[in-house]
């Protein structure tokens, strides 16, 4: 009687451990079950802005079973771009490719740095390859002074000239600065206060100065770069004109007076009354109203915290409003389950650098719950570490069962 009723407990448990084997198939067999690639993923350093060359701009893949065939961005017409970004909107293109044994599903999800925000995915009929698509637009940075100018010592008649360069900068403009930094004149007028002088490149990165007259010792020349439509500008660092052989003065000659004969009074004829008319009425001319002079331009440069930043005027040192940073984002290390990512804002008005982490957002497929992640156990799916679960719940039933279940004495 006891050999028949361990019968259906053996079956059981022998269909329990067989069943329980299944689970320990390897993680990737999810993927070789369905062959179905549900999430498409790329890293993108750098978003588009005006005046960057493309070159500084990097995509990568983070997907697994699909890699890049290829990426490219191409502006509002639809046209493929080249060179450097302009002003506008541009969509980034991510061509992928199915490996083998895989397909795109037919709505697969797309991710660029972690996040899903206006990112779109096509596959094609086959499902062997997808295209992931996002449209940007393109940021405007204040210039950034990578070369200023330096001081020049020249005699009176000679030339010189001065360079400046700087990044996201559209247009220059030179300026004469008078010893007390109270007056600047634009190159480009500098004629009609020094006849003598000629200038050129006065709105490249390189001002030459002929014809340099003694009027001009001391003065400063400095560089405006102007970022795309005016937007903002940034001055460079002023650079002393130093002028040599100066011409000495002349001697001022001391005149001695010498007092001259008074001559004698000669009798004075007398002489007819003089009629004087009478002045003809008259209306007096209205002056024209004076335009006020407009304002000069003050040149500053920014000063900044971690949280703000304001202008510091170069004439007497003032500084303007506070104002928040304008902060710009970009991916520099992928998040990992090993340790979290990195993201850099730059400030798009005065250029400070900041950093934060990103968190690790978990690599499972659509709607898996992250119990192996929350455990800390690798090399399982959620649904084989479910199964795990109830086999061994089911074992442990069937063990009380047959441990509490009354046993029949032998006759």
């Amino acid at each position: 009687m006891r050999t028949k009723s361990m019968r259906p407990l053996s079956v059981l448990l022998s269909l329990c451990l067989a069943f329980s084997l299944l689970c320990f198939a390897p993680v990737r067999a999810e993927a070789a079950e369905n062959g179905v690639i549900e999430r498409v993923l790329c890293s993108l350093n750098y978003t588009p802005v005006a005046l960057m060359d493309l070159s500084y701009v990097n995509v990568s893949s983070s997907s697994t079973n699909c890699s890049i065939t290829s990426a490219f961005w191409t502006d509002s017409a639809g046209s493929q771009i080249s060179g450097a970004f302009s002003t506008g909107t541009y969509t980034l293109n991510v061509n992928y490719a199915a490996n083998a044994g895989m397909v795109f599903a037919a709505n697969p999800t797309g991710y660029i740095n972690n996040k899903a925000d206006g990112v779109t995915v096509s596959v094609s009929t086959d499902g062997l390859s997808a295209t992931l698509r996002k449209t940007y637009t393109a940021e405007i940075w204040a210039p950034t002074a990578i070369k200023q100018p330096t001081g020049e010592k020249v005699e009176v008649g000679g030339w010189c000239s001065f360079v400046a360069s700087s990044t996201y900068t559209e247009s220059r403009e030179w300026f004469f600065e008078s010893p007390d930094g109270g007056q600047s004149i634009p190159a480009a007028d500098a004629a009609s206060k020094w006849p003598t002088v000629t200038v050129s490149g006065q709105d490249t990165e390189r001002l030459i100065v002929h014809g340099i007259p003694a009027e001009l010792d001391g003065w400063k020349v400095f560089c405006r770069h102007w970022s795309v439509a005016h937007q903002s500008f940034t001055d460079s660092g002023r650079a002393a004109i130093s002028v040599t052989n100066l011409p000495t003065p002349a001697p001022t000659a001391v005149i001695t007076p010498v007092p001259l004969e008074t001559p004698s009074p000669e009798p004075t004829a007398e002489l007819p009354p003089v009629l004087t008319p009478e002045p003809l009425p008259t209306t007096a001319p209205t002056p024209d109203p004076t335009a006020a002079p407009a304002p000069a331009q003050r040149s500053f440069s920014y000063a900044a915290d971690t949280a703000e930043h304001w202008r510091v005027y170069a004439d007497n040192g003032e500084t303007g409003e506070r104002e928040a940073h304008r902060y710009v984002w970009h991916e520099t290390r992928a998040a990992t389950s090993e340790q979290p990512g990195e993201e850099t804002g730059v400030c798009s008005i005065c250029g400070e650098t900041v950093k934060r982490a990103l968190q690790y957002e978990g690599r499972g497929g659509a709607g898996e719950l992250g119990i192996g992640e929350a455990l800390g156990v690798e090399g399982f799916s959620d649904i084989q570490l479910l199964l795990i679960g109830l086999v061994a719940l089911c074992l442990l039933l069937l063990i009380l069962s047959a441990a509490l279940s009354p046993r029949k004495r032998r006759r």
